[in-house]
């Protein structure tokens, strides 16, 4: 990596934010579904996840330096929730083809929209309490990647041995506040992950990436050159008649691929912001829980519980009265057309009941 500048983290520079809103968020099932999935649902605040992430944004670099990507279904649903963006500045995929073809699409528009500035890839579903300190983070994180060829990511301190998240590898030293990285590491095994808290050096992979938008370029076109190839013609005609007819055309061919798996972990160096704000990925309904209100005897979630020996328990049912008698670390979650039951430590297995439901046709329910 090159140091080409002595600009301070933190001085003022103002990016652009590419916010990533396609996924289904099948974990969230039966809540999640495909017209309205999780990044659309309520789960942090009275808002839509999609919402609270475009409001922690948008006071650091303005509504018209803020894209989302999403998918051609939930784009009314998308500049609904968002009518500040201007309409082109929602971009909606044709087909889901994972999440490198949406970078490169998203920092190749935000290269049309602000050449040269770093530009902010996030995910729009997770949950960050704290607003103002997220901001000042981010655009320290914007200065700093503007004044060299890099990547930044938000490592999160790990607080318990946690095996479903990925986590970063760091040095020791520090550079102005960010830590040279070393490697991304896959979802560990519980001791492992136990060794990982003990160390100092291991963070959660936040999922959140501040890029030199010059070097990214690079980095795509040197790992992903089939994707920035097909991408190149849209982003070009980004904001012009043709663009939703290059978009079609690129998708159709377009190799599906993880950004994290095809560059990330591919990279000559990175560095590692350590977050100094509260972070969850609100990834399944374990998660959720841990954030959702107090009921009675040490269960948590939305609704009206009566619990009878039954403790550390996810409920959200909201419109009956839930009875629990005997019944410890379950989820129970319910929708008008469907229930789930599961125990807390399954709940990553609820994909395997959209499995089921999508070779069953029961599609109704996605």
């Amino acid at each position: 990596m090159t140091d080409s500048s002595t600009t301070e983290p933190g001085s003022h520079c103002r990016g652009v934010c590419v916010i990533m809103a396609g996924g289904r968020g099948t974990r969230f099932w039966p809540l999640s579904r495909i017209d309205r999935p999780k990044q659309l649902q309520a789960l942090a605040s009275g808002r839509s996840l999609l919402r609270d992430t475009f409001e922690r944004l948008e006071p650091l670099v303005g509504a018209d330096r803020i894209l989302v990507v999403t998918s051609g279904s939930l784009a009314e649903a998308t500049r609904a929730d968002l009518p500040e963006l201007p309409p082109a500045n929602v971009i909606t995929e044709p087909v889901g083809r994972n999440t490198a073809p949406c970078a490169v699409l998203g920092m190749g528009v935000a290269g049309q929209l602000a050449p040269g500035a770093p530009v902010a890839l996030l995910p729009a579903d997770h949950f960050i309490p704290d607003d103002d300190l997220f901001r000042a983070q981010l655009a320290e994180a914007f200065a700093f990647a503007e004044a060299r060829e890099t990547v930044v990511t938000f490592g999160v301190t790990p607080d318990r041995p946690e095996t479903g998240y990925g986590y970063l590898e760091a040095d020791a030293g520090e550079d102005q506040g960010f830590r040279p990285g070393k490697a991304f590491v896959e979802k560990p095994d519980a001791v492992t992950a136990e060794g990982y808290v003990r160390s100092g050096n291991h963070f959660w992979n936040s999922g959140i990436f501040v890029w030199n938008s010059t070097w990214f370029s690079a980095q795509a076109d040197r790992f992903i050159p089939a994707v920035t190839a097909l991408m190149a013609p849209v982003i070009t005609a980004f904001g012009t008649n043709s663009f939703t007819a290059a978009l079609e055309t690129a998708y159709r061919d377009c190799p599906a691929d993880s950004i994290d798996f095809a560059v990330m972990e591919k990279l000559p160096g990175f560095y590692l912001q350590p977050a100094r704000f509260r972070w969850s990925d609100l990834g399944a309904w374990d998660a959720w829980g841990d954030l959702a209100p107090e009921l009675s005897d040490a269960n948590r979630g939305q609704g009206d519980l009566i619990a009878v020996d039954s403790t550390d328990n996810v409920v959200r049912v909201p419109d009956r009265l839930v009875a629990l008698v005997g019944i410890h670390d379950m989820i129970i979650v319910d929708t008008p057309d469907a229930l789930l039951v599961c125990r807390k430590s399954e709940a990553q297995r609820i994909k395997d009941v959209i499995a089921r439901l999508e070779s069953g046709d029961r599609k109704d329910l996605l």
